[in-house]
């Protein structure tokens, strides 16, 4: 019952203070983004500028100028006593310049991932794939949230 109470109270507090959720601008971007030049690994790439124009909004005078290179490492990061790879770890390193209203700004984004070896090559690729995009969604994430929360 107590518990009760306070959910309550805590939910009518945060609903009157203008609580509001760090990720809740996140789709609320008004600018056009433009992207100027990409470089680096074509798959990464592509899913980023895809996410980015995805977030873009069209019809905004405000023009953002998106320039990234990426840059893909897999290493290996264990091997047992064997000598045969049991561990990697891939690394994409975004190097980003956004350009708005006369104002240029670069930063880098980094993104790693461990995962095992795969007995079957396929399935390994697949995996490797699939991690590509995860990784790539996430940069995009993060810069979609920058040019959110920089106004």
């Amino acid at each position: 019952m107590i518990k009760k109470i306070f959910f309550i109270i805590l939910f009518l507090n945060l609903n009157h203070c203008d609580y509001k959720p760090v990720y809740s601008n996140q789709n609320k971007i008004n600018y056009k983004i433009v992207i100027t030049s990409s470089s680096g690994d074509k798959d990464i790439n592509n899913l980023i500028a895809t996410n980015l124009r995805r977030s873009s909004n069209k019809n905004s005078d405000k023009i953002v100028n998106i320039s990234f290179d990426t840059n893909y490492t897999k290493n290996i990061l264990a091997k047992n006593s064997a000598g045969s790879i049991t561990d990697y770890q891939t690394e994409v390193l975004t190097k980003i310049i956004i350009e708005k209203e006369n104002n240029s700004e670069s930063f880098s984004i980094n993104e790693k991932f461990n995962y095992k070896k795969m007995t079957d090559k396929y399935e390994e690729k697949n995996y490797e794939k699939n991690i590509k995009k995860n990784l790539a969604n996430s940069i995009s994430q993060k810069l979609i949230l920058r040019l959110a929360v920089t106004k």
